[in-house]
């Protein structure tokens, strides 16, 4: 039976993440207790009236689709909406119920919410070495849009402090306008028509921030005219890694004050209980990547992105 999440499916759906998932869960370090209580919050009747609305008004912000067999969560994926296209993750089946068809089950599920939301595409994420999982996608239609890689960097312990620079101060919205503009310049226009980069993508609504119990801070570089580069950091109480968006750098900014804008970021999410950092950058963006190199990043590991039109123009 396809059905969406309930409250009752969190240990069996986080023991199953973490088995399914045991590369990308020991980057995270998921914590049960913060994860549930997370869950349990998006169950309350106001947050489950407030998704409510938003669906019945054909602008539905996230669905997690279920196959229950036999009493039990079967298999399941994360959708999310975004202005174009429908983002799909934790795609998982667990092993005793492979072979039956549930994998495309619950992605049938996310292609037909994602038509009826009217997005154009419906956009996955999948390991390099996931071969299964990728033959699957290629069945369904899915092709290639583009690449990144994954980096962490495993030290809890901070960089020194940067010294203070005119250049960096805080992220202000207006900021969104030019900092889209400087990812247009180095993303394909390709992957820009699935996904992309606006000028409000830069800003995180608080009430999402809120709900996910997060915390998360953003710092640009700017010489007067404008921001030239800019970084996210966020925590998570549900987990022990702390997260960079990746930066986005101008090729004119000075790397030293891009080194320690990106150390801010760092030393902020340390302080507030990272134990360590991941950020994951399009491999277009080789000005990004500089950054988190030169910040002590290491690759950990390569993932491809798919997309698979909705039949909506």
């Amino acid at each position: 039976m396809l059905r969406e999440f309930r409250a009752a499916d969190v240990p069996r759906y986080y023991q199953l993440m973490v088995s399914e998932f045991p590369r990308e869960t020991a980057l995270l370090g998921w914590r049960y207790e913060a994860f549930a209580k997370i869950v349990r919050r998006l169950e309350r009747w106001d947050y489950r009236l407030l998704l409510g609305i938003f669906r019945a008004l054909g602008r539905p912000l996230f669905a997690v689709w279920v196959v229950d067999a036999d009493g039990l969560l079967a298999a399941s994926a994360l959708q999310s909406f975004g202005p174009v296209s429908s983002y799909v993750a934790n795609v998982f089946v667990a092993p005793e119920f492979r072979r039956r068809g549930f994998a495309k089950k619950v992605l049938g599920a996310c292609h037909e919410a994602a038509h009826k939301a009217k997005k154009q595409f419906v956009v996955l994420d999948v390991v390099d070495d996931n071969a299964g999982a990728i033959a699957l996608y290629t069945s369904l239609g899915y092709g290639p849009v583009g690449h990144a890689t994954n980096f962490v960097r495993p030290s809890s312990s901070a960089p020194a402090e940067p010294a203070s620079s005119p250049q960096r101060r805080g992220f202000q919205k207006s900021d969104g306008v030019a900092l889209a503009a400087l990812v247009g310049a180095f993303l394909p226009a390709s992957r820009m028509a699935v996904q992309p980069v606006r000028a409000g993508d830069f800003a995180l609504p608080t009430g999402v921030v809120r709900a996910l119990d997060s915390r998360s801070e953003a710092w640009v570089l700017d010489r007067g005219a404008g921001p030239i580069a800019w970084v996210r950091a966020s925590v998570s109480p549900a987990m022990e890694a702390g997260h960079l968006t990746a930066p986005v750098v101008d090729p004119s900014a000075d790397p030293a004050e891009v080194r320690a804008l990106v150390d801010t970021a760092i030393r902020w999410a340390i302080g507030h209980g990272a134990a360590r950092m991941l950020c994951e950058a399009a491999d277009e963006n080789v000005q990004g990547v500089a950054a988190l190199r030169n910040a002590g990043f290491e690759v950990a590991y390569g993932s491809r992105t798919l997309a698979r039109p909705t039949g909506l123009a």
